[in-house]
């Protein structure tokens, strides 16, 4: 059980660009939880997001501003849940899914992943920069070390049944 408070100072990082159009800030680490839980600030680009994957860790989501689409696989078949500013979605350990950023302009929005480690997966798989900020555009991006990041923190690739 963690015996120490953390505090994360706003905009502090680190900062990670992901697949050229996502900003990811870590503003709570599997340090600084004993573990338990990882909490991040994510900034997309509109039409962001990952393709279908599962997770080896609860991941849930709050939306701050902006909307996400989400498709979830359930019991078979495929959901998709829209959720926008104020909404939140809890997707279970083990669970195919993916999200994009569905709303006109860039979305904001929270991931909690429990137990800890979404911080070390976006810190392998994304390049370090030095702020939250979004490019103006998406940018090129290293596919391979994404596919190292997915293997080393075992995400698996996924596809929705048909």
């Amino acid at each position: 059980m963690p015996t120490t408070t953390t505090h994360t100072a706003a905009g502090s990082g680190p900062h990670q660009l992901i697949i050229g159009s996502v900003t990811v800030s870590t503003l709570l680490g599997g340090d600084d939880t004993a573990g338990e839980l990882s909490l991040v600030d994510v900034r997309g680009l509109p039409g962001s997001g990952p393709g279908a994957h599962i997770d080896p860790w609860r991941e849930s989501f709050y939306v701050v501003e902006g909307e996400l689409t989400f498709r979830v696989e359930h019991d078979g078949s495929v959901e998709s849940i829209v959720a926008g500013s104020g909404d939140s979605v809890s997707i279970p350990t083990g669970v195919g899914h993916a999200f994009s950023v569905t709303s006109g302009e860039s979305a904001r929005y929270l991931i909690m992943s429990n137990p800890a480690g979404i911080e070390a997966f976006f810190a392998d798989a994304g390049e370090a920069v030095d702020s939250a900020d979004l490019p103006a555009e998406a940018a090129a991006f290293d596919r391979e070390r994404l596919l190292a990041a997915f293997a080393k923190h075992e995400l698996t690739p996924y596809e929705f049944p048909a």
